[in-house]
C-alpha cells in the first residue's frame, strides 16, 4: 500500500486536531529521526510516525491545529516550493535526504513539512 492509500483510509485526517507534536531517536541515531503527530477528530484517535527523518519544519502552531490534509508532495504539486522552502529553513544532520516529502496543511495552526522514509499509522 503506498503513503497516498494509507492517507487516504484516513481522509487525509481532513478536520483532525493535532494535540500531541513528538521527536524521538531510532536506531542509535545521535539526532531526532522520528516525528510523531498525535491527532483526533473527537471520536477516534491516531497517530502519525513518520521515521527517518532527515528535515522538519513546523509553522504557525498554537494551542488550536486543525489539519485540512496531510499529503506526500511531489516536484511539480503547488505547494511543493514552500515545502521545501520551509524545509530548507531546518536542521538537517547527516549526508542522506528522505525519500518523500509530507506536508500537514492547516485549517488553523501548524503548518508542517517533513522529509523521511517512511511512515506508520496507527488508530487507537
Amino acid at each position: 500500500m503506498t503513503i497516498t492509500d494509507t492517507l487516504k483510509q484516513f481522509g487525509h485526517f481532513h478536520d483532525w486536531y493535532i494535540d500531541i507534536i513528538a521527536t524521538e531517536k531510532e536506531g542509535g541515531a545521535s539526532t531526532p529521526n522520528t516525528l510523531t503527530l498525535g491527532l483526533h477528530d473527537g471520536t477516534r484517535r491516531a497517530t502519525v510516525t513518520f521515521r527517518g527523518v532527515t528535515r522538519a519544519s513546523i509553522e504557525d502552531g498554537g494551542l488550536l491545529n486543525i489539519v485540512n490534509s496531510i499529503e506526500t508532495l511531489k516536484p511539480g504539486h503547488d505547494a511543493y516550493p514552500n515545502a521545501l522552502r520551509m524545509l530548507n529553513k531546518s536542521a538537517h544532520f547527516g549526508k542522506q535526504r528522505g525519500d518523500h516529502v509530507a506536508y500537514v496543511f492547516s485549517t488553523v495552526g501548524a503548518e508542517i513539512a517533513v522529509e523521511f522514509d517512511s511512515i506508520k499509522i496507527e488508530a487507537t
